[in-house]
């Protein structure tokens, strides 16, 4: 018991003189760092920077304006391309087409055919078909 008596004491000395120096530690600090803020040289340069900060501000955000202009019409341009590609895939009219008889080879033609499953329509097992150049019958 006389163990933690001591300990307990020898803590609590230990924090208010801890404390009351790092608090002097603490004042000195922050009276330094405010005598050096607000020193006329270090004011004269925030100023300057402050200053050279507000012009070229209308700059910068003129320049990110017209980049994010170009982003924004290429992401439009790409994606109008990707719908226009998927458009023709979809349709057959892609180049994939078969000179003699005008059939799709792309195999999207099944896709203009195809009729949605309904509760209603049960779903049909399609025909086994062999695979392009499978020459097994």
């Amino acid at each position: 018991m006389i163990k933690r008596l001591i300990f307990v004491t020898g803590f609590g000395v230990g924090f208010v003189v801890g404390s009351a120096s790092g608090r002097q530690s603490y004042e000195a600090l922050k009276q330094n760092a405010m005598k050096t803020w607000q020193d006329p040289k270090v004011q004269a340069k925030v100023s300057e920077g402050t200053d050279w900060v507000k012009s070229e501000v209308p700059v910068v955000g003129g320049k990110l304006a017209d980049s994010a202009k170009k982003a924004a019409d290429t992401v439009g341009t790409k994606a109008s391309d990707a719908s226009s590609t998927v458009k023709d895939k979809v349709s057959g009219s892609s180049g994939g087409t078969d000179a003699a008889t005008g059939t799709s080879t792309t195999g999207y033609a099944d896709l203009q055919t195809a009729k949605p499953v309904t509760p209603e329509s049960p779903l049909e097992p399609a025909e086994p078909q062999p695979a392009p150049g499978d020459t097994h019958s």
